[in-house]
């Protein structure tokens, strides 16, 4: 089976093809996937026919070029169409699941965790005692951008969410959280009218600009950014048409200023699995999942329905080997 996309239409097709394995991939059945807002914002001709990105399953197969992986490895990383029983995907954007974690939680992981990775590391540059501030942080990206930034050793870590969610995002290693629907930034940072520059922050990581409800933290987001001879960086994962052009050709772009698209590596993962796994005091890490649901058209409809809603805590996960 695979659930798959065509124009607007999108179904379950319980008798698709065994997609057969290339020279430079392995063919993976497929145990868990978990869906993303870009798993139905993002056009099929982009994305693939079959939908889902987010994959964990064991090696079925493999290339005659392939050569860190071996038939019965348990492995998870991104794909494109993960939402089907078996997907041929390149060795580089896969690793081996990590032990400590089921195949949901390591469905849960791969777009959101390397996004976050990717951003407070090759863009926010993060340092040991950094003040970091994860807008959406009961989000997908924003859960893993608490969890990832305490990992990473910043000291001051706070989560701008909903009150209802403030002690989830607590217990993920955030010290503070602003309750978005009650105050603004500003008025939940300032001293007297102004913000002094050590409420500022070394990273905003934003994960809410532009996610379904006109959200827009880019202007008050650069006035939070901290001064000095190591600025503050602002990182989005998404932003304005605006901003993306921007981003895309470096007219009018600060250098601390950051939107970019996730390249999944082999590397990236081993870099991730190696921070999962805690040490030197800390517990390993395990994503926040709201819902698991059956491989099922009733259960991929629900699971869509709650993405579309913008009201996900964590990630949805699919059972697609039950």
């Amino acid at each position: 089976k695979q659930w798959y996309q065509r124009r607007v239409r999108v179904s379950l097709n319980p008798s698709y093809p065994k997609p057969t394995c290339d020279d430079d991939k392995v063919l993976v059945k497929v145990k868990c996937a978990a869906i993303n807002p870009v798993d139905y914002k993002a056009s099929w001709l982009l994305m693939g026919t079959v939908v889902g990105c987010d994959v964990s399953g064991v090696v079925e197969e493999a290339g005659k070029n392939v050569k860190h992986l071996k038939v019965g490895d348990e492995v998870y990383g991104c794909c494109k169409g993960s939402l089907a029983e078996y997907a041929a995907i390149p060795e580089t954007v896969l690793g081996l699941k990590p032990d400590h974690l089921s195949f949901a939680e390591a469905a849960a992981l791969p777009v959101a965790y390397l996004t976050s990775l990717t951003g407070l590391l090759e863009y926010g540059k993060i340092q040991s005692g950094d003040r970091v501030l994860v807008i959406g942080a009961s989000g997908g990206c924003g859960s893993s951008g608490v969890q990832l930034a305490k990992a990473l050793g910043a000291g001051d870590i706070v989560g701008v969410c909903s009150g209802r969610n403030a002690e989830l995002v607590k217990s993920l290693g955030a010290t503070q959280v602003i309750d978005y629907t009650q105050t603004s930034l500003n008025e939940a940072l300032s001293v007297d009218g102004t913000i002094p520059n050590e409420n500022k922050f070394d990273i905003v990581y934003d994960c809410a600009t532009n996610s379904g409800a006109g959200e827009d933290y880019y202007a008050a987001s650069k006035g939070l950014l901290r001064d000095g001879i190591r600025p503050g960086q602002y990182v989005a994962i998404n932003g304005s048409p605006f901003f993306w052009f921007r981003g895309l050709t470096g007219i009018g772009k600060g250098s601390n200023e950051h939107l970019f698209f996730l390249k999944p590596t082999t590397e990236k993962i081993g870099k991730l699995n190696e921070i999962l796994s805690g040490g030197e005091g800390r517990e390993p890490i395990k994503p926040i999942i709201q819902k698991e649901l059956p491989f099922s058209e009733e259960g991929l409809k629900e699971g869509f329905d709650l993405l579309k809603s913008r009201r996900v805590v964590g990630k949805i996960v699919f059972n697609i080997d039950n």
